[in-house]
């Protein structure tokens, strides 16, 4: 299968790349920044792998001519900031270079857009952006629907919750708690009884490769996929077990930052009928992710 995939450069982007070059599937790479794509071996970037630049003078015409079966977008602008230079890159990417994207499928024969979504978009399991980020991302679903319906192609949404492990330059709140330990001062975070649903990244890659080789089971237009493992987690008690395998205190000031007005207190992925069709769990506990999160991150000298 030719499968377009954006966001390659980004945190899931990249270790799914990765592992989708082990399959017999042709992928092409759309991404704004060729530079970041140095991140990746010669072997990785094989003949079969086609690279455009998507703010480049007629990437759309290639993509047309590219004619990919499958779209995995993971390409977003991600920040819970609402300032007008936020807004812009907000709109920019989320809505409109997505909406671009969209409209050089037209005249393809795609069959499957695997859109990546955001449990910020819920609250009590209904659709409530609690930031602008999530907004956009909900607003997205209109337009992909209505080009569905003019191209004819199945989508599956997918809804991420709190995705952790590997070595990432963005920070995560694994990575936050990580950071604290051995600092001198207090690192301030929130008073941190939130409960999310902690998934590994590879858990997350496996599910996209597990869809991708068994798009046979997608017999509806529309999915939405809540992509978590079901149990919840509070940060303090992540930073409890992050003690316990690290065999370090952290020293973190819990409460030395207030919640966000909008923050997302309960966030647990609810059943996804999508997994039982393909017969997928989660496989990595969350005490077995966090010693793989310790031992990648200090194999890497962090």
């Amino acid at each position: 299968m030719k499968i377009l995939l954006t966001g390659v450069t980004g945190f899931v982007g990249q270790y799914l790349f990765k592992s989708l070059c082990k399959t017999n599937n042709e992928l092409v790479l759309l991404l704004r920044n060729e530079e970041k794509i140095n991140q990746f071996t010669a072997s990785e970037l094989s003949a079969h792998t086609a690279i455009y630049l998507s703010d480049a003078a007629g990437w759309k015409q290639k993509v047309k001519a590219a004619a990919p079966e499958m779209v995995i977008h993971l390409a977003a602008y991600l920040t819970s900031a609402d300032d007008e230079q936020s807004i812009n890159k907000l709109l920019d990417s989320n809505i409109i270079f997505s909406t671009h994207l969209l409209d050089a499928l037209k005249e393809t024969r795609v069959k499957y857009f695997i859109n990546t979504g955001t449990f910020a978009e819920y609250k009590n399991d209904e659709l409530n952006p609690a930031y602008l980020y999530a907004a956009t991302k909900t607003a997205f679903r209109s337009v992909l629907q209505y080009y569905s319906n003019i191209i004819g192609f199945k989508i599956v949404n997918i809804i991420p919750y709190s995705i952790y492990g590997g070595v990432s330059t963005n920070k995560k709140l694994i990575d936050l708690v990580y950071d604290s330990i051995g600092n001198t001062l207090p690192v301030d975070m929130s008073p941190g009884d939130q409960v999310l649903d902690l998934i590994h990244i590879d858990d997350v890659v496996n599910f996209y490769i597990t869809l991708v080789k068994n798009t046979a089971v997608l017999k509806e237009k529309y999915y939405d996929c809540y992509l978590g493992t079901g149990k919840g987690t509070t940060p303090k008690q992540l930073a409890q077990l992050m003690e316990t395998v690290v065999q370090k205190k952290t020293n973190i000031n819990w409460g030395g930052k207030p919640y966000r007005p909008n923050d997302t207190m309960y966030a647990v992925a609810p059943k996804c009928t999508l997994m039982k069709n393909l017969q997928w769990k989660t496989s990595i506990a969350l005490e077995e992710g966090v010693k793989k999160y310790y031992n990648d991150n200090k194999n890497n000298g962090i």
